[in-house]
């Protein structure tokens, strides 16, 4: 694959996402100290992975884009094709994989992400948030 096809198969993806979303409302991404990178990857690539993520998750929930907080984002490298998410029964190659981990809120709810440099996200884990008014359960006390 020449430079010229590797460049446009990793430009697609993004300018069809930002044909796609540019007139919805934008998620807010995490503040600058809540993120990590490194001089490997640009602050496009950093913004790049967060619209995936916040995408992904706009979909996977029905959430509206502008419900949606980014919390913290930290530049990895993925040690498969899967992200580090692998699913059950999926096979995923073993390949060292640059991208994002990308944590996002939505109300009292976290979603961590993990994506990579081509605008693929994944839902690794997430946390429900409590509904309003409820206080948290405590921990059963041991019988003694």
């Amino acid at each position: 694959m020449t430079l010229r096809r590797f460049v446009l198969f990793l430009a697609l993806p993004a300018a069809t996402a930002t044909v796609a979303f540019g007139c919805h409302s934008q998620a807010t991404p995490p503040p600058a100290s809540a993120t990590t990178s490194s001089s490997t990857t640009s602050s496009a690539a950093r913004q790049d992975a967060f619209k995936a993520a916040a995408a992904q998750l706009s979909r996977d929930n029905n959430a509206p884009r502008d419900s949606i907080a980014g919390v913290s984002q930290d530049e990895m490298t993925w040690r498969d094709s899967c992200l580090g998410c692998p699913k059950t029964g999926e096979s995923c190659t073993q390949v060292l994989t640059p991208g994002y981990r990308v944590v996002l809120r939505v109300a009292d709810a976290t979603y961590e992400y993990h994506t990579d440099l081509g605008g693929t996200a994944r839902l690794c884990s997430q946390s429900p948030g409590q509904p309003a008014g409820y206080a948290p359960v405590p921990a059963p006390t041991p019988y003694r």
